[in-house]
This record gives structure tokens, sequence and C-alpha cells, in this order.
């Protein structure tokens, strides 16, 4: 096998490499295996290829059991994103080889583990007859676009569109990035509880996002919408070589009238344009009043799938097939009955459970 385990002495060049390719995300760079290891005490499973000494492919995952979703080798838990990374440069017949001998160290890792499957979420570097290699599991749409000149994205745009951005900027509303661990803890987390209760989703603790600022640090990106000084909305980014993808969008409901929403998406699009990025990644899109709001940025939507690594295909259960019972009505509840004090407490668990 030439797929070996990852080291740490390996981290530099591991980020340099997923930095250098269109497929890459955050997900992939070894900050993320960090936070997630001492958040949520899963076992990484992190297997690198190389040809010569040089990286030619790259796999992030973790060993993740759910008493819902059964026993698998999750890329990336906690993510829309995940999978094998190829090299772009790497040519077909070699890529070949590569994805064959990914498959039985997978599976020999999965006998060993007693585990069922191995799960990657949306891998972008596959082309849709590598992934069909695998069991493929067709969800949904993403949204992606290149970034243009500001202009021509502004004259892009619906009339009123611009219109709703233009009256949100007459009502004062300023955006800027401020990266800290106090712009996280005292200005974006209580937005993103109120956000989580308010969508019925479980949040992640603080010292997740902490942990993820530390260790992608010069990755991770957080913007503050603010009306008279005080934050009405955040967004959080992540630059990975010339891609910026947004992970988390959240806001006060009580300042919904001001639209700080579309003020920071497009307050951001101009940022990530002048700041020398090429693709905006604005991540899946689950169901149509997030088509409505992502389209409207001219977004173009691609196919977003599973890929899976299995010899049980139809045990196969993610998050997005239901656990039925009570699962399919935990949003529900969660948003009705359990007070946003208490999401502190059990959001984590319930996290660690579903890996979303």
């Amino acid at each position: 096998m030439s797929w070996t385990a990852f080291d740490e002495s390996a981290a530099g060049a591991w980020d340099a490499f997923v930095a250098a390719q269109p497929g890459g995300r955050m997900v992939h760079l070894t900050g993320f295996r960090s936070a997630v290891a001492a958040t949520y005490g899963l076992e990484p499973f992190y297997r690198v290829y190389r040809k010569g000494g040089e990286i030619r492919a790259v796999f992030p995952g973790f060993f993740h059991a759910s008493r819902v979703y059964g026993r698998k080798i999750l890329s990336q838990p906690f993510s829309e994103y995940g999978g094998l990374l190829l090299g772009a440069a790497v040519p077909a017949a070699e890529r070949a080889v590569i994805l064959e001998e990914f498959a039985a160290a997978a599976r020999r890792a999965l006998r060993l583990k007693r585990f069922a499957h191995l799960e990657m979420r949306s891998p972008l570097s596959l082309s849709s007859e590598e992934a069909s290699r695998f069991h493929t599991v067709p969800l949904f749409k993403r949204a992606v676009r290149r970034l243009d000149a500001a202009e021509a994205m502004w004259k892009g745009l619906d009339h009123k569109d611009r219109n709703i951005v233009q009256k949100a900027r007459s009502y004062g509303l300023t955006f800027a990035e401020e990266p800290g661990a106090d712009a996280l803890s005292q200005a974006f987390y209580p937005l993103y509880l109120a956000t989580m209760k308010r969508l019925g989703t479980p949040p992640h603790p603080l010292a997740f996002f902490l942990r993820l600022s530390r260790g992608l640090e010069r990755a991770m990106k957080v913007f503050l919408v603010r009306f008279r000084g005080r934050p009405v909305a955040s967004l959080v980014a992540w630059v990975v070589g010339t891609t910026v993808h947004v992970t988390d969008m959240c806001s006060d409901e009580a300042a919904f009238f001001l639209k700080p929403n579309d003020f920071a998406v497009w307050e951001f699009l101009r940022w990530a344009r002048e700041s020398g990025c090429e693709t905006f990644d604005f991540g899946p899109v689950r169901y149509r009043g997030q088509e409505i709001f992502k389209k409207k940025w001219r977004m173009e939507l691609r196919d977003y799938s599973y890929v899976y690594i299995t010899d049980a295909p139809g045990r196969i259960r993610n998050t997005f097939s239901g656990g039925g019972g009570l699962m399919a009505a935990a949003p529900a509840v969660w948003k009705a009955a359990v007070p946003v004090g208490l999401t502190r407490l059990f959001g984590k668990c319930l996290r660690r459970e579903v890996g979303l």
C-alpha cells in the first residue's frame, strides 16, 4: 500500500497540498483534525498518498459511532464537505491506482474496527466517473460562483436586491472582519446560539470555534454586521487557496427589518474579490428558501452527493435519510421546547451523535 498514516511532521506539506487544490476546503486542513479530536473525542483516520516523496492525495476522516446512523469512517464530521482530495495535476491512470489502493486500505480499516462503511461528504476532487467507482447517493445541490470585479457583480444583481443592500447601508449598518477570541465569544457566539435555536439545530460548543480559530487562524475569517455599534449579524468564512467557503451565517431576529444578511453577503462578495479570491462556495442548497436566497447572488447550482465505500449499500443511513421517530421530530422539539441556555449543554451531545 502507498497510503500511509498521517504524521504531525507532515502537517505543513499536507496543508500546502490542500491549498493548491481547487477542491480543498478547510475541513481538509490539519487544524480541523485537532479541533474535532479535542472537542468531540473522535479518533482520526488520516491517510496520505506519496509518490517519490511528493504528496499526490490525502484523506481526512474520523471513526464515528452513532446509535442512529451506525458505525462508519466519516469524512468529514460537522461539515458539508470532505472525502478524498487528489492532486489536480495527477494523470488519470495514476488517479485510478490511487483510488483502487485507497478502497483496499479503507476496507481493511473498516474490518479491523468492525465498522460498516466509509462516508465521504461531497468529495469535490473526484469526477463523476471516479465517484461512480463507489456507491454514490445524490442528495441536493450546492451553490458556487466565480468572483468578478465588484462593479460587474453589482450590475449582475436584480435591481430589487441592489435596493435592499442600499437601504441596509442607509440604516447605518457596517461590515468588518473582526478576528480573535473576543469577537467569537462575545459577538458571534450569542448570535449563533439564537440562530441555531430558531432553526431547531443543536449548536456546537464555543470551544469548538475557538479551537478552529487557533488551529486554522490564517484560513478563518469572522465578519460582523453592526447597527449602532451592536452586532446584529455574523458570517464565518474560510479561505483556502483562491476559494472562499461560507459555513455559518447568523443574525438577530429583531434586526431582520434591517436586512443584515443581504448586506453581509454583498459586502462579503466585495471583500472576497478584493482579497484575491476567485471562487465563492456558498455550500449546499437543501430547501427552497435557501435556493431563493443563494441564487439571487448569481450562484451556479451543482450536484451534491455523499459517496460511500461499503459492502452493504442497503444498510446506509445518513443524516438526510432520516432516523425516524424521535430523530425526525428532533428539530421541532429542539426549537419549541429547549431553552437557549440548555442548548449549550445538550448541543454538543446531539452534534456528536449525528456528526453534522
